[in-house]
């Protein structure tokens, strides 16, 4: 009995490693949306103090992922920009506008390319 007892907890210390990723990926949430291509984009965790550094594809999106839940302000780099503040939930999306894109802002992305 002691031995399928510590085979059991064997077999449950190995799985738990997944079965905490498998949770951590719906207790996360998303923050996605326009900006100017190419842009450096900065996120900053008002409960956590965390800052994360993103950057605008070229076609003018982004997405910030695995973000833990909780208020969150971002910005796009570069003068006259606001800094605008919203709330991450756990397995949500949060759409945020920064910039529209311009078709002559897109080139000049792809000519850094």
């Amino acid at each position: 009995m002691l031995k399928f007892s510590i085979f059991s907890a064997a077999i449950l210390l190995a799985l738990a490693p997944g079965l905490l990723q498998a949770q951590d990926s719906s207790s996360t949430g998303s923050i996605v949306g326009s900006a100017d291509p190419g842009a450096q984009i900065i996120l900053t965790g008002n409960d956590s103090g965390s800052v994360i550094g993103i950057m605008a594809t070229c076609e003018g999106t982004y997405k910030a992922e695995n973000l833990k839940p909780g208020r969150y302000s971002i910005v796009e780099g570069g003068p006259h920009h606001a800094v605008r503040k919203l709330s991450v939930e756990a397995g949500g999306v949060s759409h945020v506008d920064l910039g529209a894109a311009s078709a002559d802002s897109t080139r000049k992305c792809n000519a850094k390319d």
